[in-house]
C-alpha cells in the first residue's frame, strides 16, 4: 500500500521532498528489502545520481517519539544501495524506516516505510 502526500515547503532548512508511506509485510524468518521512498521512479532522483553528487544515504528507525540512526552490522541487517535488506526479519523489526538524503544540514530529502509482520491468521488475506 502506498500513500502519498504533497510536497510540503521546507521546514528548519530542510526541503521535504514529499512523503511516500509504502508498507511491507513479512513472516517471522523471511527476508525482506525495503527501498528507500526517494528512489521510487516517480521521485526526482536515483542512487547512482545522489552517489555521483556526494550525496549520503542515512537509515533511521522511530522509536517512539524519536528517530535512531540504524547501525548495520552486516549479519542480519544491512543496507545495499537504496535498500535496507533484513536477511531474517523478526518482530523487533516492526515499525517505521526512514530514509534521509543528505548533502548540507540545509538541504535533505526524506523518505518513510513500514515493515509489518502478520499474525497467521492474516497472511491468507
Amino acid at each position: 500500500m502506498i500513500d502519498l502526500a504533497s510536497v510540503q515547503q521546507p521546514v528548519d532548512g530542510c526541503i521535504d521532498w514529499s512523503v511516500d508511506l509504502r508498507r511491507y509485510r513479512v513472516l517471522a524468518g523471511e527476508p525482506v528489502r525495503v527501498k528507500c521512498a526517494l528512489f521510487y521512479s516517480y521521485i526526482r532522483t536515483n542512487y547512482s545520481m545522489a552517489q555521483s553528487a556526494k550525496l549520503r544515504l542515512i537509515w533511521y528507525k522511530n522509536k517512539g517519539d524519536s528517530e535512531e540512526p540504524i547501525i548495520f552490522s552486516g549479519h542480519r541487517l544491512s543496507k545495499e544501495d537504496d535498500s535496507i535488506w533484513f536477511r531474517s526479519a523478526e518482530l523487533e523489526d516492526n515499525g517505521f524506516y526512514t530514509c534521509v538524503l543528505s548533502f548540507l544540514v540545509e538541504e535533505c530529502m526524506t523518505g518513510l516505510a513500514r515493515l509489518v509482520h502478520p499474525c497467521k491468521a492474516q497472511q491468507g488475506h
